[in-house]
């Protein structure tokens, strides 16, 4: 697949912000194909495409370009040229992908992402107002994360969560997909055999993140359940 080089050039730069909403995850040189997978494709390998231009549905034309630290993915239409095309943010997981605009093209995107970077979180509305639309949905999250108050940043009082799928669901091959980025495998096949010992934790770590992959397996229709852990059970785990 040819990249713009104004798309190729924005990857390359790998902008990271302290904000978990804003770009975290970019495509590794080489490795923009594997980055669709879960949004336009199944899988790089076989080609099998998730795509389908149906209200609500992933379209063939986008391409992911970034992701956030919730696995929410940035896109662009190369339908309209690519570097030409708004840049796209959607929230995984809703049911349906519902693209909210971000800026009206990767040049413009750089800049926000630029300026906002050199901020030192908790800030003030005035200083993130001439940077971005408030009136934007993806924004006026932004700008509440940005404004909270030191001591909410500082001692942040965390619930710990440990998720288990009980079964791959309807659509195991989505729900397979879903599980390879989420344990980063190697391959498809490491995932599948991964799967064959349910029930099966997919996930240890604070409730804020755990929210997100519960809501991912329920509209995967993924049967799961999610148990409180200790800190001390967490770092085990992890040890």
């Amino acid at each position: 697949m040819q990249i713009p080089n104004l798309i190729r050039n924005f990857i390359r730069k790998r902008i990271v912000s302290e904000c978990i909403l804003l770009p975290f995850f970019y495509p590794e040189e080489g490795e923009f194909e594997s980055f669709q997978e879960g949004y336009r494709l199944v899988s790089r390998k076989t080609g099998e495409e998730l795509a389908d231009d149906a209200p609500g549905q992933w379209r063939k034309s986008w391409q992911v370009i970034a992701r956030n630290g919730m696995d929410d993915p940035f896109f662009v239409d190369f339908a309209l040229g690519g570097g030409a095309s708004p840049v796209y943010f959607a929230y995984h997981g809703a049911g349906s992908w519902e693209p909210i605009k971000v800026a009206d093209d990767i040049v413009k995107f750089e800049e926000i992402l630029t300026a906002l970077a050199a901020l030192e979180a908790p800030c003030s509305l005035e200083a993130i107002a001439p940077l971005t639309d408030l009136n934007n949905e993806f924004y006026r999250e932004l700008a509440d994360d940005y404004a909270r108050e030191n001591e909410a940043r500082a001692e942040p009082e965390h619930k710990y969560f440990s998720v288990f799928i009980k079964d791959l669901g309807a659509d195991k091959v989505k729900t397979l997909v879903f599980l390879k980025k989420i344990f980063d495998d190697e391959s498809f096949a490491a995932t599948k055999d991964r799967a064959q010992n349910l029930p099966l934790c997919v996930f240890n770590g604070i409730e804020e993140l755990a929210l997100p992959i519960q809501y991912k397996l329920a509209s995967l229709g993924v049967k799961f359940h999610a148990r409180e852990i200790t800190f001390s059970e967490l770092i085990a785990r992890h040890g």
